[in-house]
């Protein structure tokens, strides 16, 4: 399966799938496959309208509404699957809505705080959403909309809670394909290049010195899952690394630099006027800034390839650019210097993990990516090999006509040639992970929507309780004993917030029910306690409802009479009439 990964995404929806076009077009040139699956490592950012910037951690100036909601509204879809965590720059309330995973959009699934799933019922992909805080870590989730100033960033700090159930994947079927994560691991930055990666971003070398560089949960999802690959994002970097589970180190292999003759000179372009240009001295690590006018599907690099390469021969990282303006390190994008980095790993490992050991022979190749704009690495392709003997379905979706970008101020496109019609691609489908959603049933008790967490039993004891989950989940969900079911046969992808130009564009945040999430709870047979309808709202709807349909039923009857009595009175003056004619 060929699968195009993102880094951060900064609501520039159009102009990734542009990009990932570019690739495919570049694919059918070689005779190769087109990409079947994307997957997007946080700062998403999915507003479906403007009252969602609210719930938006980052400066009020970089608040801007993005491509996202077009998709949303569906006014556009997405041209192939697509796989979405989340950051710490995101549509806070609309992601709280769906805390289990479900559609953004129709084929955009957010996996959820934390999740696992199968795509076409083989590739395993699990991940986790938010970034790291310490002072956060142990608490419950607590926070509702609309959110203050505290909140709104504590939303999506990484939880124990989460940790644990992901923690629970070990041993339980086959290790992850693939991990997704926003932050990246603690300690991921030493089998790599680490010493191109801090020319590429020199105020990273106090936290590599003192090992507090990246996410002491994640180092621990890391070494306890073992996952094939492991993709991250929020540095705005790309680095790539192995990490061998045997403990053996990794060999970084710098490639050779060969200076290629330079290019014949291109025929002039035509400017468009209207076009912002990114410029390196107003970046901000911080605010996910990537203004909607950005087109980063004109970026004449050629596509990137398969990791596999980078993977067994770590790359250096390219030069940096000298003239861009480093982060400002009171910000808190910058990863905060907190110490015991390692200690926390070794006792999220020790006290949550399934004592079940795993093979110490694997490798996991991490890779991070940078953030969307002219000359950043925030795109990858790779391919993962289908399993032997897997047979696709024969279905083909129509692949749409990648849409040229438009200037706000006129209606012509930047790219005056043509477009065609893809090919029709392949479209993988998505699985619940029935080990998964066994995890997810055990642990529903334990969510704490207060700050302080509902304690856990003693870990030993999940074994059991997990184990009768899933007999549970094989007994009542699908219909052949796998507990394997299509996530579109349980969740379909509804509109809760007004979509934009329907006249809620200026109204405050609110919250709302996600039916998504109500049907994945009935599914497995747990309370939703996200964003549940409020105690006898049901009942006061349907009553009103009920006494909306009697006084319509009463209107009607009333005036149903009183046509009847204005027919009898016309026709008791006609006779009268006729009478008085013919007594003349």
């Amino acid at each position: 399966m060929r699968i195009a990964v993102i880094g951060c995404s900064h609501g520039t929806l159009d102009d990734i799938y542009a990009s990932v076009a570019k690739c495919d077009a570049d694919a059918r040139s070689r005779g190769e496959p087109e990409v079947g699956l994307m997957i997007c490592c946080g700062d998403f950012q999915a507003m479906r309208h403007p009252p969602d910037l609210q719930a938006m951690a980052c400066p009020p100036k970089y608040r801007a509404l993005g491509q996202f909601h077009n998709y949303y509204a569906e006014r556009k879809k997405a041209p192939c699957l697509t796989i979405v965590i989340g950051g710490n720059h995101e549509s806070s309330g609309y992601m709280w809505e769906l805390y289990h995973g479900g559609w953004l959009a129709p084929d955009i699934y957010f996996l959820g705080f934390a999740g696992s799933v199968l795509v076409d019922g083989w590739l395993k992909i699990a991940g986790a959403s938010g970034i790291w805080k310490s002072g956060d870590w142990k608490k419950g989730h607590f926070e509702t909309v609309p959110y203050d100033d505290r909140t709104i960033r504590s939303v999506y700090h990484i939880r124990e809670y989460d940790v644990a159930r992901l923690l629970q994947l070990k041993g339980r079927g086959a290790p992850p394909d693939i991990f997704m994560s926003h932050d990246w691991p603690l300690g991921i930055e030493q089998y790599g290049d680490t010493a191109a990666l801090i020319r590429e971003k020199p105020f990273f070398k106090e936290e590599i010195a003192s090992n507090s560089l990246g996410s002491p949960p994640l180092h621990a999802l890391l070494t306890t899952l073992q996952p094939s690959y492991w993709f991250s994002a929020h540095l705005h970097v790309r680095f790539a690394a192995l990490f061998h589970h045997s403990g053996q180190p990794t060999i970084v292999k710098r490639r050779q630099q060969v200076v290629a003759p330079p290019p014949p000179p291109p025929p002039a372009a035509v400017e468009n006027p209207d076009e912002i240009m990114l410029d390196d001295d107003e970046d901000d690590e911080d605010a996910g800034e990537v203004g909607p006018k950005e087109i980063v599907s004109e970026e004449k690099e050629p596509c990137p390839c398969s990791t596999s390469a980078a993977a067994e021969e770590v790359a250096a990282a390219p030069t940096g650019n000298p003239d861009e303006i480093e982060l400002d390190m009171e910000d808190e994008e910058v990863p905060e210097v907190e110490e015991g980095g390692e200690e926390v790993a070794s006792e999220v490992k020790e006290q949550l993990a399934p004592e079940a050991e795993q093979g110490k022979t694997r490798t996991t190749r991490f890779l991070a990516l940078s953030k969307p704009g002219f000359g950043k690495d925030f795109l990858q392709i790779i391919d993962i090999p289908e399993p032997e003997g897997h047979v696709r379905p024969t279905t083909l979706t129509a692949a749409p006509v990648p849409e040229a970008p438009v200037s706000e101020e006129s209606t012509e496109t930047t790219d005056p040639s043509p477009t065609t019609p893809s090919p029709p691609r392949y479209h993988p489908t998505l699985y619940f992970d029935p080990n998964w959603l066994s995890i997810v049933r055990t642990f529903a008790p334990y969510l704490s929507l207060r700050p302080s967490p509902t304690p856990f039993p003693p870990p030993a004891t999940f074994e059991e309780k997990i184990s009768e989950s899933l007999a549970w989940i094989k007994s009542n969900v699908g219909k052949d004993g796998t507990g394997l079911v299509k996530v579109e046969d349980v969740q379909t992808f509804a509109r809760t917030a007004p979509a934009t130009g329907e006249g809620y564009d200026d109204a405050p945040p609110a919250w709302y029910t996600n039916p998504q999430t109500e049907a994945l709870c009935d599914l497995i047979g747990i309370p939703n306690q996200i964003n549940p309808v409020p105690e006898g709202f049901r009942e006061a709807q349907a009553a009103e409802l009920a006494a909306q349909k009697q006084a319509e039923e009463e209107a009607k009857i009333a005036r149903e009479k009183a046509k009847a009595e204005a027919l009898a009175a016309a026709r008791a003056e006609a006779l009268a009439l006729v009478d008085a004619v013919g007594e003349e």
